[in-house]
């Protein structure tokens, strides 16, 4: 069954909900206030079968200026409208008003309603509709049918609901395979079943017992039930109007302007960067009322640095939870002037300047380009991003649309597969040739070091810590780079920085075979390798991590040394039982200042075993004899 929703427009007391009443059998003003003042004053509800296998849900909103926000409230997820003009009055402010939004919502068919003909001769209803046509002439609404009709006496009516029907069959379907999404206009509890929540399902389906998330709080709920026009259905479909009863949240947590919405699906940001369609010239700094959806959310607009007012920055009082690609209205905060129309392109980030891919972006996503949405989305992305990832960032678009796109974009090179994630190619060869300069000019000025640390690099190139692994196990693999003693080198650089450290440590070999307990310092090493004193430092470090020279407590000792000592006190321990510090400073020919730490060294690697002031043999020592 094809489902579409219809929504109402017009100025106060032309008879929107009386034509719809008079469509339906349904009266929308449910509201005891609105039987009084015989005025709508908020969204009313109706159902209307329009043929086999197609069925409209209507969304009656009020006419007068001062519910204007309840208007715009069921105006954003419509796929036709009735514009209702008076016959005996004709265009009028709130109509005019009305259409303009309908305009800058996107809204692209529609059918103007001329009602109450019953009040007006033919000259007169001629005289109306060519004011009518000339109104029309600039919108939407240019080449849209006009019918004329009474509500009141059903004149036209049933003309009316034959031309919704062939307009409606037309309509391309909202697609039921995108995730599920539902702005919440109404919010009510019912005794004995709970909380309940009506709303336009814009995309996607739910069943009863399905899990759903609560956008912006992010609470996750369970359907417990589901209504469609009043009957207790399995399951409800994108164009339906329908009512979930939800297990879960409390009745104070939930409002109009929230979504329920599939599982990891859309984004939550009080700052959104827009496209704007303005009515006037706007300044940067205005504060604002954004219309999206079902709710009002307010904030304040700016301007990039440099740029034209077409591409802004919205910034809200309150998070907002949609897609990239959906549509808003701009009213002044006070007063409350229509100032234009937005498109919501993607959160905003750090930096007040728009960057090119950012510019590409909102072109993309002002279009309708899906494609070049998701690559610039990737192309300006820090991070590497998985499928699902993309998924939430791409609006309400089904998996797969997104993952058809990801496999052309794949194909085509423009974005790569790193061990299941996606990059776009020019951010990866951008980061490629980052790491290289980077790398090059370490080298050019510490020729002597192996490398950078892999921290180092990962901050200077600003990547999260997986998105650089993937990375670096890329430029691993393609041998661009290398890892030397923990740290990053071009790989080119390795190659000689290990000629170069095998020549230093048989060089080192040579003169410290006879150096005994001296401290082998930086100093030491430029004196006898005659090295500059800003090499030195260099050397001895590789000389450490190379194991050649070993920390004993604050001195550099010789491997060899180390071990010529085990021996020492391996031979001691044959005879003797126990090793005091006083018995090795004899064994060793030293200073206390010395076989102290040598001493804590050899407890430390467990050659030694420390019980009061003495030192006993430990098994690693006994061992060596084996």
């Amino acid at each position: 069954m094809k489902c579409v929703i219809i929504g109402t427009a017009g100025h106060v007391d032309h008879g929107k909900s009386a034509v719809i009443r008079a469509l339906t059998g349904t009266d929308t003003d449910r509201l005891k206030e609105e039987k009084l003042r015989g005025i709508s004053i908020d969204l009313g509800f109706a159902a209307l079968p329009l043929r086999a296998e197609l069925v409209a849900g209507i969304v009656d909103v009020p006419g007068h200026e001062r519910f204007l926000k309840n208007m715009l409230a069921g105006t954003g997820g419509i796929d036709l409208v009735l514009l209702v003009i008076a016959a005996d009055e004709g265009v009028m402010p709130q109509t005019r008003e009305h259409l303009a939004m309908l305009e800058l919502y996107g809204i692209k068919q529609g059918i103007i309603v001329v009602n109450k003909i019953d009040k007006a001769d033919n000259e007169w209803l001629e005289l109306i509709e060519s004011d009518i046509r000339e109104f029309i002439e600039p919108t939407f609404l240019k080449n849209a049918p006009l019918c004329r009709v009474s509500a009141l006496t059903g004149e036209g009516i049933a003309e009316l609901g034959e031309k919704l029907a062939e307009i409606a069959g037309r309509l391309t379907a909202r697609d039921c395979n995108a995730p599920f999404r539902l702005w919440l206009d109404r919010v009510f509890s019912i005794k004995g079943h709970g909380l309940v929540v009506t709303g336009s399902v814009l995309s996607g389906q739910a069943q009863v017992g399905d899990t759903l998330r609560l956008y912006p709080s992010g609470q996750l709920i369970r359907v417990r039930g589901l209504e469609w026009h009043g009957a207790k259905v399995n399951g409800i479909v994108a164009g339906q109007r329908a009512a979930v009863n939800l297990a879960g949240p409390e009745l104070e947590q939930i409002s109009r302007g929230m979504i329920l919405s599939a599982v990891e699906r859309g984004e939550v940001s009080q700052i959104w960067d827009v496209a704007a369609d303005w009515l006037q010239a706007v300044e940067s700094g205005l504060r604002v009322r954004l219309h999206l959806g079902t709710g009002e959310f307010l904030g304040r607009i700016y301007a990039f640095k440099g740029a034209s007012h077409r591409l802004m920055r919205l910034i809200l009082e309150q998070p907002l939870a949609a897609g990239s690609g959906d549509r808003g209205i701009i009213r002044l905060y006070s007063p409350q002037h229509l100032l234009g129309g937005v498109t919501l392109i993607a959160p905003g980030r750090a930096t007040r300047r728009l960057t090119a891919s950012r510019t590409a972006l909102a072109a993309a996503v002002s279009t309708a380009d899906l494609s070049a949405a998701v690559y610039y989305r990737l192309a300006e992305s820090p991070l590497l991003l998985t499928r699902a990832e993309i998924r939430q960032q791409s609006g309400y678009l089904s998996d797969k649309t997104v993952d058809e796109i990801i496999d052309k974009l794949t194909a085509q090179a423009r974005i790569h597969c790193l061990d299941g994630t996606y990059i776009a190619a020019e951010i990866f060869d951008q980061q490629t040739r980052a790491i290289t300069g980077i790398l090059k000019e370490y080298h050019k000025t510490q020729p002597e070091r192996s490398g950078l640390s892999k921290e180092i690099i990962r901050q200077k190139l600003q990547l999260a810590e997986k998105s650089f692994e993937t990375l670096l196990a890329v430029w691993l693999r393609k041998g661009m780079v290398a890892i030397t003693g923990g740290d990053l080198a071009l790989k080119s650089h390795a190659d000689k920085h290990g000629d170069w450290k095998q020549e230093l440590v048989g060089q080192a070999a040579v003169f410290l075979e006879n150096i005994g307990l001296e401290n082998v310092s930086p100093a030491l090493l430029a004196q006898k390798l005659l090295l500059p004193a800003d090499k030195s430092k260099a050397a001895h470090d590789i000389l450490t991590r190379a194991g050649v020279l070993i920390k004993v407590n604050d001195i550099f000792v010789y491997r060899k040394t180390i071990q010529y000592i085990v021996q020492l006190i391996h031979k001691h321990f044959q005879g003797h039982e126990t090793l005091t510090v006083s018995e090795l400073r004899d064994i060793l020919n030293t200073s206390r200042k010395i076989a102290v730490p040598v001493m804590e060294y050899l407890d430390v690697n467990k050659y030694t075993v420390r019980i009061g002031d003495v030192r006993y043999p430990s098994r690693k020592i006994l061992d060596l004899s084996e």
